[in-house]
This record gives C-alpha cells, structure tokens and sequence, in this order.
C-alpha cells in the first residue's frame, strides 16, 4: 500500500460521512461502516455494537422522518461518536419521553441507550440530528 493510500485509510478510520439522501439500503451502510472501522483494530463486540446502534439511528431516521441526510462518525478521546441528520426537525420527540418509556416511543433507543455511553438530540430550524457517543474500549 503506498504512502498517500495509507494516510487516506488512516484518516478514513477517524471520521467519515455517508450520504444517506438515496437511502441506501441498511446494510449496506453497515457494510460501509464496519469496513471504515475495521482498519487497525477494533474488537469484535465493540464493533458489532458501533454498527447496531449506527443501524438504529439510520433506520429511525428513513422510518420515522422520510428525509434523511447523512450518517457521521468520528472519533474522540471519550469514545466513537455516532451521528445521524435529517432535514425533519419538527419530527423530534422529546428526550424525557423516549427515556421514560412513552407508550410506542423509544424501544429502538432504549437499546441505544444502553450500549452507549451518552446519546441525543440537538436540532436547529433546517436540521436534526441523532447522536450516540460508543465506548472504545
């Protein structure tokens, strides 16, 4: 592997961004994810977590939106931050009523929750976007 292809796979291990406007099918956004991740090492558990939480927020996003945009990740001293945008900001239930088991809302994220070190919602007038913070170690 020569130097450039090297320093581009290196990078790619650290952030990325995948477009999800044509709704790819999941998995192969899956697909695309672990083959970003893999480079280097990562544990299989910890990996196969990373890739059902990021499957959870896209499929929220294309069932419970209709707009999605884009899937990011990116690492940081803390863990993999996982975030997935859409363009429907007004489609966002509150926080405390996903978290306190509101009837129908959240089951999705209450797996999410508990294989994460955080997650949330932070939205703007245009935007909303989903994020989960995964362990590294």
């Amino acid at each position: 592997m020569d130097t450039d292809r090297l320093c581009t796979r290196v990078a790619e291990v650290a952030e990325g961004v995948y477009d999800l406007r044509l709704r790819p099918d999941p998995p192969v956004v899956r697909r695309w994810l672990a083959g970003r991740l893999t480079f280097g090492t990562a544990p299989a558990a910890a990996l196969g977590y990373t890739v059902l939480v990021a499957d959870e927020l896209v499929t929220n996003a294309y069932d419970h939106t209709g707009v999605p945009l884009r899937l990011r990740y990116s690492r940081h001293r803390t863990g993999l931050l996982l975030e997935v945008t859409d363009a429907a900001p007004g489609k966002a239930q509150t926080l405390a009523a996903i978290r306190d088991g509101a009837r129908g809302a959240g089951t999705g994220l209450a797996v999410v929750a508990s294989l994460t070190l955080d997650w949330g919602v932070h939205h703007d007038a245009a935007e909303k976007t989903v994020w989960a913070l995964m362990p590294t170690k």
